[in-house]
């Protein structure tokens, strides 16, 4: 039931009165609940007459439908008043309308359930009998194999909707006019004269799990439950809410629907607000940042800007063990700054097909359930309502996504004849491929259908695992230049170095560079040993030895010492081809595989240095403690050059590659800002390697007398180049860290400057956070 907006009775209003519209199930649904209303008045009815007369009312496409649950609703009713009364009671005044041969199995199963809460025991064979056409059906149901659909319910009254006089005093509240009325309470705009603030005011004849349910929610994007209060004379109970004036998503839904396609956008958005505004005699806001950033917002942005905040506040009633189960545009409202807001938990009910009243309950609900749930309600078990999660919330928010961006839902309801047949119907649409009403031209829209086609799987393990991940997907349509990192062209270089083994690219970024500074560091330091020569014998012939000796134990070293630090990571990146989520483990090792590959390199250059001083030391009485150290430091320096590729080269290769691929099956990084600041901080302290240590050796080379000035041009060109590559490897690290913020950083942080606008353009500068909110006059 729409609890808010001006328009929702409107809304109800033109399914009632529009023959086209006759035929959906939603103008079905709307029939229903005011034909409930006018049956509550007169219930249980004294002749089948009184069902035909209001039967008679509704549209030929509808009136089976509507009259098994007026049925339904009777037999309930009779039963309650110890009226004794079975189907035939209704035979054959209805027949022309139901004939009783083709009676749904719904209202047998009604007819049983009121006989066996009242104490009675029904006969098997007086039901085969009786109903000859479902006795296969009832001898299955009766020994068990059904057992689930006999359950005895608590269902919600059909009537008793407490009318409260505009502009009385009841309570604490000031009735100012009704927002919307529904089959179990009327939702009023009030004022709360203790507070003096308005309010929404539902008033019911009976209490919910509901303010116990969501008092404990206290999210941006859920409406705020302030309390509720029992009167008893009159008896209602009052349950006062967070007043939205902004209307619903079924009231900008429909608006878009008038308008041509290519002219949606989020000035649009705005202007059905300011509709819904102006007609609840609200103000415009006038100087609003945040709407002058969603203005220029093109549809599927607006769409997945919105689907961004219904995921996190779906996520967060989930943490809270709160499922919605009734996602649909008119459970969602809108601010005046277009921010959404979930209403209308359905915290207590699991959708039954044999309660009476059902129908009315659920309104325009099934066209927007998950698979699962309504296999549930057309089981008619409340305890297998458990069964449900949160994605089956995703999977409803999935369908209203998609009918906000394609202007209709991706599969066209039939009218059906009763409850089971609707479930039925939902089932079998479910199990249909998606249809594009308007074809996805922009990459936001091409990235906003990925998403959709995800969240809208027939089977909830394909399906996105919680609301942070749907809103993470979400964010990459805003950020569509990022998404190509999730899912790269297979001829782009992200593409191919993923596909690329990762032994062999890893080996390719560590040690090319490496033996590159090896070959460098072997020719300067054979100079060298030339220049001993006249006074050191045989020094350049136990210099190629012993470099011999030295390469063939610290290669294999470096050999080992990679595997131990690749293996883990080759391990992640098979698990993440095959889809499945990433440990705290593997994505901790990918952001620290860069110190990781600079330690290898640290370890067996130091090794080389001591293991040369050490030899030449020990064989050679001339080679002084000077020339060890100048042998020594020369390793050092050339290593402390050589490291610093491999760890921009790792870092990027983790980050740009085989972090969004890791990541993709859960969308979800807890320790991401950590991750984040460490990662700046040992990327600073390599730029600045970057240029101390090239710069030192450099140095050192100079100062050297008799060397060829071929190996300063090298030294000072190489150091040149590192300290440029550095510098864009370091810049290029920033800014995938600054992206990536953008979808994994805490979104009530970022939504704006960051979050909300893909083109830099379009940054006005920074506005408050959408979750802090605005209170609503």
């Amino acid at each position: 039931m729409n609890t808010h907006g001006s328009t929702s009775q409107h809304n109800t209003e033109r399914l009632l009165s529009t023959s086209d519209e006759g035929r959906t199930v939603e103008a079905s649904f709307a029939w229903l609940a005011n034909s409930l209303k006018e049956l509550s008045a007169i219930s249980p009815v004294e002749t089948p007459d009184r069902l035909v007369d209001i039967v008679d009312r509704v549209p030929l496409d509808s009136r089976r439908f509507i009259a098994v649950e007026l049925i339904k609703a009777d037999l309930g009713a009779a039963r309650a008043a110890n009226i004794p009364r079975d189907l035939e009671f209704y035979w054959p005044r209805l027949a022309t309308i139901l004939p009783k041969s083709s009676l749904p199995f719904d209202l047998i199963v009604k007819e049983v359930n009121l006989r066996r809460s009242a104490g009675e025991v029904p006969d098997e064979a007086d039901y085969q009998r009786r109903f000859p056409e479902f006795a296969d059906t009832i001898c299955k149901w009766f020994s068990g194999d059904l057992a689930g659909q006999t359950q005895v319910l608590d269902e919600p009254s059909s009537g008793g909707i407490p009318e409260l006089l505009i502009g009385s005093q009841l309570d604490d509240f000031r009735i100012l006019r009704q927002l919307g009325k529904g089959a179990f309470a009327s939702v009023y705009l009030a004022r709360q004269e203790s507070m003096q603030r308005l309010v929404a005011l539902k008033a019911a004849s009976s209490s919910s799990e509901e303010p116990q349910a969501l008092s404990q929610l206290d999210h941006a994007n859920i409406v705020r439950i302030y309390d509720q209060r029992k009167l008893i004379d009159p008896p209602i109970v009052l349950l006062y809410m967070q007043y939205l004036p902004g209307g619903t998503l079924a009231d900008c839904i429909k608006y878009m629907q008038s308008l041509p396609p290519h002219e949606w956008n989020g000035r649009r958005l705005l202007e059905v607000i300011d509709q819904s505004l102006l007609a609840a005699s609200q103000a415009v806001p006038e100087h609003s940042l945040m709407r002058e950033q969603i203005a220029v917002l093109d549809w599927a942005e607006v769409v997945a800007w919105i689907g961004i905040q219904l995921a996190e506040g779906l996520a967060y009633a989930s943490s809270k063990g709160v499922l919605h189960r009734d996602v649909k545009p008119a459970n969602i409202l809108l601010s005046s700054e277009a921010v959404p807001k979930l209403v209308d938990f359905n915290v207590s009910s699991s959708g039954l097909s044999n309660s009476a009243g059902a129908g009315a309950y659920f309104g325009g609900s099934v066209a927007y359930m998950s698979p699962e749930q309504l296999e549930i309600a057309a089981l008619g078990d409340p305890r297998q309502a458990t069964r449900l999660d949160g994605r089956s919330d995703l999977y409803a928010l999935g369908m209203v996504l998609w009918e906000l961006w394609q202007g209709v839902r991706p599969w066209k309801s039939q009218p059906t004849f009763s409850m089971s047949e609707s479930l039925a119907h939902q089932i079998q649409l479910r199990k249909q491929p998606l249809a594009l009403a308007h074809d996805a031209v922009t990459s936001t829209d091409r990235v906003l259908e990925r998403v959709l086609r995800a969240v809208l799987r027939e089977d909830r393990e394909q399906r996105p695992s919680s609301g942070q991940e749907l809103a993470a997907r979400l964010k990459l349509a805003l950020h569509p230049e990022l998404a190509q990192r999730f899912e790269p062209e297979p001829r782009s270089l992200s593409g191919r170095l993923w596909n690329t083994p990762v032994l062999l690219v890893s080996a390719l970024l560590i040690f090319v560079p490496n033996t590159a500074a090896s070959v460098f560091n072997y020719f300067y330091n054979w100079y060298r040993m030339q220049e001993l020569a006249p006074t050191i014998p045989n020094i350049e012939s136990d210099f190629i030895r012993v470099a011999d000796w030295v390469n063939g134990i610290v290669f294999p070293l470096g050999a080992l010492l990679f595997l131990m630090v690749i293996a883990p990571i080759r391990a992640s990146v098979r698990r993440a081809r095959a889809g499945e989520a990433a440990t705290q483990g593997d994505i901790a090792r990918l952001w620290n595989i860069g110190n990781k590959a600079t330690l290898i390199c640290a370890v067996l250059w130091a090794v080389s240095g001591v293991v040369f001083a050490s030899v030449f030391s020990s064989m050679h009485a001339e080679f002084g403690l000077s020339d060890a150290f100048h042998f020594f430091i020369s390793l050092v320096l050339c290593g402390g050059v050589a490291w610093i590729y491999p760890y921009f080269g790792m870092t990027l290769l983790a980050l740009l590659v085989y972090y969004p691929k890791v990541i993709a099956p859960s969308m979800w990084d807890p320790q991401f800002a950590r991750r984040c600041e460490r990662l700046r901080f040992h990327n600073n302290i390599y730029l600045l390697s970057a240029a101390a240590i090239p710069l030192t050796a450099v140095a050192l080379l100079v100062f050297r007398q008799n060397l060829p000035r071929v190996y300063i041009l090298i030294g000072a060109t190489l150091t040149l180049l590192g300290l440029l590559a550095a510098y864009i490897a370091h810049r290029k690290v920033e800014q995938t860290l600054e992206q990536f913020s953008k979808i994994f950083a805490d979104a009530r942080l970022e939504y704006f400057g960051q979050g909300l606008s893909p083109n830099p353009k379009r940054e006005r500068g920074t506005t408050r956070s959408v979750s802090e909110g605005q209170p609503e006059a």
